[in-house]
């Protein structure tokens, strides 16, 4: 079972795989589209840029994307105890 934080971040990163990936995405517009706190996704979006998976761009026309294709993106299986 996900936790409530990582059903966010799979949701901004399915809306970020969406985009055409030229042009940084705002955090208002994922937050928006995936109904989700902009704080909160804030926070989350931190996580996944330390963690390599998205790219942070800053001023006016600033925002997010993947930092590589979806296609080379995968989430790690999780064991069963």
């Amino acid at each position: 079972m996900l936790s409530q934080r990582s059903r966010y971040a799979l949701k901004a990163l399915l809306h970020l795989a969406g985009e055409d990936g030229t042009a940084p995405v705002s955090i208002g517009t994922i937050a928006a589209s995936a109904n989700i706190s902009r704080k909160f996704l804030e926070a989350i979006l931190n996580d996944l840029r330390r963690e390599g998976l998205v790219e942070s761009t800053r001023g006016k026309s600033g925002g997010y994307r993947l930092a590589r294709p979806a296609t080379k993106i995968s989430l790690p299986a999780r064991r069963t105890r």
